[in-house]
């Protein structure tokens, strides 16, 4: 039986094989409808309404095959005038039901997750106040939670500078103020690290802020980026490193780096070691958490919402932190509030 990965994969396939233009289009929506259907596809299950009507005889059709080598034989017969490019960038990707079939057997219980981490607001490129983004958090169940917008070196994204760090800080602390017994919002800030590893982020504003380390730029260039990484983990105050492959589902698959010294720099400095859960991001991926668990690192999940139904989103990260193996102990969310301000607790 073939599932929603294989079958999502031999639509893209066939989009690849095509011209630029409705028919490419048609089923790349397709393609990316089955990736995220919320069950699997086989048999005489509905189709999602979101593939377009035109694509539907060749989904049908590719969704009958009664294996991979079946579907594999039938993309090049269903094939465009194109030669349809390896995955490349769609590689090690889970799709939704992927992720559910993970956590239905997962050492790890979602419902046992304390924080909610890096999730954005409006006062970056987020669509929610940071009020309806801290709701959100305690309607599930989460005791802490980190906002971290963007800082001002990220200009596309309308980055935070020191007055917009003051504003926000100010309504943390009235949202503590009034409802930091249920649920404590920690100052956070994804910070850019620059080219030469630097961050955007002047010291004097670190200070009281968790400050998550990210690369957003020259994410394309095939150079190593390795002491630029290091570089940013010796930079004071940085609390995580967030995404640190940079890449993106079917556009590109990240840096490259020596990533076992990468690891075992971040474990020694104690910076946690981000696992994205974003769907289109899922970074790092299962091979790298591995990598990053044999070097002593330990693991912050998130979702890197940028809206409240986001926030779902941790449970990715979750499905690749249990197919990895990582423990409980090595990951922040289960930890409890102290623990988080101070790991030597």
């Amino acid at each position: 039986m073939i599932c929603n990965a294989d079958l999502a994969e031999a639509l893209f396939q066939l989009a690849e094989s095509h011209p630029p233009g409705e028919e490419r289009l048609g089923l790349l929506r397709a393609a990316y409808a089955v990736f995220d259907a919320p069950r699997e596809l086989a048999g005489p299950r509905r189709l999602p309404e979101a593939i377009p009507l035109e694509t539907l005889p060749t989904v049908a059709l590719l969704r009958s095959c009664a294996s991979r080598d079946a579907l594999a034989a039938a993309v090049p017969r269903l094939s465009g005038p194109h030669r349809p490019r390896r995955a490349g960038a769609r590689t090690g990707f889970l799709s939704t039901t992927d992720v559910q079939a993970l956590l239905s057997s997962s050492h790890l219980e979602a419902g046992q997750l304390r924080g909610a981490a890096h999730w954005h607001t409006r006062n970056s490129d987020g669509a929610a106040p940071l009020e309806a983004m801290a709701r959100a958090c305690l309607r599930r169940g989460y005791s802490w939670a980190v906002a971290a917008d963007h800082s001002r070196g990220l200009a596309c994204v309308n980055g935070l500078d020191a007055e917009g760090m003051r504003l926000q800080r100010r309504a943390i602390d009235g949202w503590n103020a009034r409802h930091g017994d249920d649920l404590r919002v920690l100052p956070g800030i994804e910070a850019e690290i620059l080219d030469a590893g630097r961050l955007d982020l002047p010291r004097a504003e670190r200070d009281g802020v968790l400050v998550i380390a990210s690369i957003h730029s020259g994410l394309a260039e095939r150079r190593d980026a390795t002491n630029r990484i290091l570089t940013a983990l010796d930079e004071p105050g940085v609390w995580a490193l967030g995404h640190p492959q940079g890449r993106l589902f079917a556009r590109r698959t990240g840096i490259r780096a020596n990533w076992e010294v990468v690891f075992a720099a971040a474990a020694e400095r104690g910076v946690l070691v981000e696992i994205n859960g974003f769907p289109r991001r899922q970074d790092l991926d299962e091979a790298l958490s591995r990598l990053a668990l044999a070097a002593g690192c330990r693991f912050l999940l998130a979702s890197d919402a940028h809206h409240p139904r986001h926030l779902g989103y941790d449970a990715t990260a979750l499905a690749i932190a249990s197919a990895a193996g990582i423990p409980r102990d090595a990951i922040v969310n289960f930890d409890s509030l102290d623990r988080v301000l101070d790991p030597e607790s």
